[in-house]
């Protein structure tokens, strides 16, 4: 009897390119800062076309996800989710949550808030090892997020909140 060994062969996952992501990363900010500039004022404390929130709700919101985002690819790193409960519970509890964020909130401080975390945001890009890319977990109730997916979803994010304004 003759035995045929098969040994499989792993092909090697593609590795991001750190600086698309990075520019990605900025062209991000920038249409950020376009958009609050464009609802600064008497606009900040109306409802969000489309929403429950208000415009300056949105956009704490959008802050706060982005605070989060290099804590999130740590945890996608080790395998772990975040934020998986079912809508019927997370939907009400975010909508409290990024209330109470914004009651003191202005553009202003929204503005230094975002630039702090997406500061950390492309910091942390530098940190992933090359292996870790394709690593990833359950994210937001919504399914399986690998870290470059997780590093492009602020721009997703900001066009899913913003569409209307």
């Amino acid at each position: 009897m003759i035995e045929t060994r098969v040994q499989a062969t792993v092909q090697p996952r593609p590795v991001p390119d750190r600086q698309a992501l990075r520019d990605g990363l900025e062209t991000t900010r920038a249409a950020f800062h376009e958009r609050l500039d464009a609802v600064a004022g008497d606009r900040w404390g109306q409802k969000c076309p489309g929403s429950a929130w208000t415009v300056g709700e949105v956009f704490a919101h959008l802050t706060w996800a982005l605070e989060y985002l290099p804590k999130e690819v740590e945890s996608a790193r080790r395998g772990k989710g975040m934020f998986n409960m079912p809508k019927w519970l997370g939907d009400p509890l975010s909508y409290w949550y990024n209330r109470m964020l914004a009651r003191n909130a202005t553009p202003e401080s929204i503005r230094r808030r975002y630039d702090a975390a997406m500061d950390a945001t492309i910091k942390a890009v530098e940190t992933v090892p090359d292996s870790d890319w394709q690593l990833g977990a359950q994210f937001y109730g919504e399914g399986f997020y690998t870290v470059v997916d997780l590093f492009q979803t602020p721009a997703e994010h900001l066009a899913e909140h913003t569409a209307g304004l």
